[in-house]
């Protein structure tokens, strides 16, 4: 197995294991930390560095944008849907739907 197919594996874990807008951002600044280090690696090996597509900022956006629609059809209001997300009021949760497009 490749490093990149245990890196992604190890990720989906983490991401399975979000329970609160807590987990959910240390998973977001694990990410980014580790976004640092490939870019610091890549500048210091640039003929090593093989073109890549992905973004992972796109990915945690749609990662939060699947899991605020589950709520979202879950919950009978935005403000029920906040309590299951873990976040402590509506008005993150509509910040976080105005940012990622999602309509209730």
């Amino acid at each position: 197995m490749s490093d990149d197919t245990v890196c992604m594996h190890y990720m989906v874990d983490r991401l399975n294991r979000i329970v609160t807008e807590s987990d959910l951002m240390g998973v977001i600044d694990e990410l980014r930390g580790n976004i640092e280090v490939n870019q610091e690696w890549r500048a210091a090996n640039p003929n090593d560095c093989l073109v890549d597509e992905y973004d992972v900022y796109n990915a945690v956006d749609n990662l939060k944008r699947d899991y605020v629609r589950r709520a979202l059809s879950k919950a009978e209001s935005v403000s029920e849907a906040a309590k299951l997300l873990g976040l402590s009021n509506y008005q993150t949760l509509q910040n976080w739907m105005d940012k990622l497009g999602v309509v209730k």
